[in-house]
Order: C-alpha cells, then structure tokens, then sequence
C-alpha cells in the first residue's frame, strides 16, 4: 500500500493506523507552520514524537518495512519544508528587527540634530 492509499484507506491494521496517524500529523504541523502557528505547530509536534516513540517501540515486520521507509521519507521531507519555513520567517524577523533598530536611530540622529 503506497502512501496516498494508506491516507486515504478506511481499513487499516492497528500498526498502518499508527503509521498514518503519524504522516497526518506531519501534514498538519506543515499547514500550521505555513499559517505560522507555530505554538500549536509544537504542541503537534510534541505529540507526534509520542506517536513515533509508542510506533517504533515494536520493530517493523519485513512485510511492513518498505511502507515504513516512504513514511519516514514522507516525513522527513515535510519536516524540511517546516524547517525552510522556520528559516525563511527567522530571516524576516531578523530584518524587520533590523530596520526597526535602524529607524530608532535615524529618530535618534534626528532628534539629536533637530535640538542642537
């Protein structure tokens, strides 16, 4: 069963429930990342590490393991782009602080100047 099968599946086993479980979550804290909410991104992403420790706590069966490994494929790729998003918005913030540290001096000089 590929991965869109295993998203959209109505009948799954307990561990391909897991599994699914697990890539929706990641799915999810991908569109609360691009919709920068990131408190709950985390709150996710905390639970999701739960589900990985309860999923991975049993090894995986030859018959599951090529599922398991475009999961994880799956998974990391999402986790990239979350990452990218998370660079990209720190690189905006840094520059918006910049320009307000920039702004403040130029009122500064002005002032400065202004009263002198």
């Amino acid at each position: 069963m590929n991965i869109d099968m295993l998203r959209s599946s109505e009948v799954l086993g307990a561990r391909q429930r897991q599994l699914r479980d697990i890539l929706l979550m990641s799915e999810s804290i991908q569109q609360l990342a691009d919709n920068n909410d990131w408190a709950e991104a985390v709150a996710q992403q905390i639970d999701r590490r739960a589900l990985m420790d309860l999923f991975f706590a049993q090894a995986c069966s030859p018959s599951e393991s090529q599922q398991v490994a475009e999961v994880i494929e799956a998974v990391l790729e999402i986790d990239q782009k979350v990452a990218d998003v998370l660079y990209h918005q720190r690189s905006a913030m840094l520059t918006d602080a910049n320009q307000s540290r920039q702004n403040v001096r130029n009122v500064d000089a002005y002032l400065n100047h202004s009263l002198a």
